[in-house]
């Protein structure tokens, strides 16, 4: 991923006051553990208002009249909206929720300056819980790392 498109994806976010929290492989990466991805995960406020603003930090970055189909309601409706910027290769994961487990309070998290930006980065436990009780590998991986660096026992 190109860290200039990175650095202004995140520069957006924050003069938009978008509520957000990193989550995912660039979140691990944020923590330390050398972790490869395709998409930018950001778990939103789900606050109408929040979405809007979210959605005019996408517009300000990528230009791209199809960031006007990212609506609170649609959100609303799925918990999760993935945008895939033209010209670009990566995706990101707009997320509001997930299942009953996870909503934007449940998340802890701290600021980590990424590409000259403090953005607000899941903690090692956080990801811990998301990551869990998945079924893919690399999740399962990324529990047993962050595990170990930060010495954080199974609850």
């Amino acid at each position: 991923m190109d860290p200039e498109i990175l650095g202004a994806l995140f520069r957006a976010l924050a003069e938009e006051r978008v509520r957000y929290v990193l989550i995912g492989g660039l979140a691990v990466g944020a923590l330390g553990l050398s972790r490869a991805t395709r998409d930018v995960d950001l778990f939103l406020d789900p606050e109408p208002s929040n979405v809007e603003a979210a959605r005019h930090a996408l517009e300000r970055v990528f230009s791209d009249p199809a960031v006007g189909e990212i609506t609170p309601a649609a959100l609303d409706e799925y918990g999760l909206i993935r945008y895939g910027p033209p010209e670009h290769d990566f995706v990101i994961d707009l997320t509001t929720r997930i299942g009953e487990m996870f909503r934007f309070a449940d998340l802890e998290w701290q600021p980590i300056e990424l590409f000259g930006v403090a953005v607000p980065v899941a903690t090692a436990r956080t990801l811990i819980r998301m990551k869990r009780e998945t079924v893919r590998p690399q999740d399962r991986a990324d529990v047993l790392r962050l595990r170990e660096r930060f010495g954080i026992e199974e609850d």
